[in-house]
C-alpha cells in the first residue's frame, strides 16, 4: 500500500493523490488531528491495532516509527508540497501551552520582558555584523520568541486584548497601505516606493506635531539625530538648539555616579517638548510653522516681526527687516561657534530658548519633561562608599 503525510500545520488538507486512498478503512498514527479522523469512512489507530501494512497509512510525522517501518518495505510515499511559514503555527501552539504551563512564562508581563528584548535586539545586530548564518538563524528564533511571548500576554489581557493573528494583520496592512505601487505592480522605482511609504506613514499620524512616531526608548544618540533630521526638514533655527545636545562628555570615575546615556536623552526630550510646545501656541493663531523666524517667535525667542506682517511683500519686507527690525539675538549660534571653548559645565547649563530675551517675543507654555524609563540604562556601578 501507501504512506500518506499530512502537513502538521494544515491537518484538514489532503494530498490530491491520497483522496482515492482515503475511501476505505485507513491506518493513522495517534498525532493525526481530530478533525480529519471525522471525515474518515473508516480507520485503525496504529499501536491498538497491528499494522500488517495491507492499509494505507496516513501519519503527519515522517519519523514516526510505523511510517519509518513502512519506508523499509518500499512503499510509496504521499505528500503534499508544503507552504511557507507552517512552521510558524507550530510555533504559536508551543508559546500558548508553555504560557499555559510554564511557571515562568505564566508570570511574566510585557513590562518583564522588556529587558529581554532589548538584549536579543543586540545580539541579533552583533550576530548580523559579525556572525554566521546558523548565529544569525538562532538570534532570529529569539527575536521570534519575544514577538510570539508578547502578543500571547496581550491575548490573556482583559482590557485591549489581541492576538498573534492581529499582529500578522497589523503587519499586512500597514505593509500593503504604504506599498501600493510594488505589489499592485505599477512601478518597481526605488525613489517612488520610499516616497509611497513616507506619505502614506505620514498620512497615519495624527499630524499633531513634526515629531509624531519619534521612540523616545531608543539610544540616546539615534534619538537625538531623529530630532534633528526631523527639525533640519522645516528650518527649525539652529540657535534654539542647546550646544549640549551637540557633543557628549562621558566622565572618567571609578565608579558612574549618573546616566549619560539618560541625561542625553533628558535634554532631548526637553527640546522636543519645546517644539510640541511651540506648535501648539502657533495652532491656537492659525499659522502654520514654516520658516525660522516663526519658529522664533513660538518658542519664546528674539524674531523679526516686520518679516511677518510684510510676507505678502517679499522685497518690502527685506527691506523694511534691513531699516526698522529689532536686532536678533545671535549669541546661541556664536555659542555653537564657540563650541570648542566652552566648559563642560557651561554647556550642559545653557538652553537658547530660555537664555533669549531680548526682541518682541512669545512664550510658549510650560514644558514638562517626562520620566524616562528606568529600563533604558540599567546602571552597573553605584556610587556608594566612593
Amino acid at each position: 500500500m501507501a504512506v500518506v503525510l499530512l502537513d502538521a500545520s494544515r491537518p484538514d488538507m489532503i494530498p490530491a493523490g491520497a483522496v482515492a486512498l482515503l475511501a476505505e478503512t485507513v491506518a493513522v498514527t495517534e498525532e493525526v488531528h481530530p478533525s480529519l479522523l471525522w471525515q474518515l469512512p473508516s480507520y485503525e489507530l496504529v499501536g491498538l491495532v497491528e499494522d500488517d501494512g495491507s492499509k494505507t497509512l496516513v501519519s503527519s510525522n515522517r519519523d514516526h516509527p510505523a511510517v519509518l517501518e513502512r519506508l523499509k518495505w518500499g512503499e510509496s510515499v504521499i505528500e503534499g508540497s508544503t507552504l511557507p511559514g507552517g512552521k510558524l503555527l507550530r510555533a504559536v501552539e508551543l508559546m500558548d501551552r508553555l504560557r499555559r504551563t510554564g511557571p515562568w512564562e505564566q508570570l511574566q508581563t510585557h513590562d518583564s520582558l522588556r529587558q529581554y528584548l532589548l538584549e536579543e535586539v543586540y545580539e541579533l545586530l552583533d550576530s548580523i555584523d559579525h556572525g554566521t548564518a546558523d548565529e544569525l538563524r538562532s538570534e532570529l528564533g529569539d527575536l521570534l520568541l519575544q514577538v510570539l511571548f508578547h502578543a500571547r500576554i496581550a491575548a490573556d489581557s482583559a482590557v485591549d486584548s489581541f492576538d498573534i493573528d492581529d499582529v500578522a494583520q497589523s503587519f499586512i496592512d500597514k505593509v500593503s497601505s504604504r506599498t501600493p505601487g510594488v505589489l499592485n505592480g505599477e512601478h518597481a522605482s526605488l525613489d517612488q516606493q520610499i516616497d509611497d511609504w513616507d506619505t502614506a506613514k505620514a498620512a497615519e499620524r495624527a499630524n499633531t506635531s513634526l515629531l509624531d512616531g519619534i521612540v523616545t526608548t531608543q539610544p540616546a544618540l539615534v534619538l537625538v539625530q531623529k530630532i534633528f533630521e526631523r527639525l533640519a526638514r522645516v528650518d527649525f533655527p539652529i540657535a534654539a538648539v542647546s550646544p549640549s545636545l551637540y557633543r557628549v562628555d562621558i566622565p572618567f570615575r571609578k565608579h558612574a555616579v549618573g546616566s549619560v546615556e539618560d541625561d542625553l536623552r533628558r535634554r532631548a526630550i526637553v527640546l522636543m517638548n519645546q517644539v510640541r510646545a511651540a506648535e501648539e501656541a502657533a495652532a491656537e493663531d492659525g499659522v502654520a510653522v514654516r520658516d525660522a523666524n516663526t519658529w522664533r517667535k513660538y518658542l519664546g525667542m528674539a524674531y523679526e516681526e516686520e518679516v511677518e506682517e510684510a510676507a505678502v511683500d517679499e522685497t518690502a519686507a527685506e527691506e523694511t527687516a534691513v531699516e526698522d527690525a529689532p536686532a536678533v539675538d545671535n549669541t546661541a549660534s556664536e555659542e555653537i561657534d564657540d563650541l570648542d571653548n566652552l566648559g563642560v559645565e557651561e554647556l550642559f547649563s545653557e538652553d537658547p530658548i530660555a537664555l533669549n530675551k531680548k526682541g518682541k517675543t512669545k512664550k510658549a507654555k510650560d514644558v514638562k519633561v517626562p520620566e524616562v524609563p528606568g529600563m533604558v540604562v540599567r546602571e552597573k556601578w553605584s556610587a556608594e562608599g566612593e
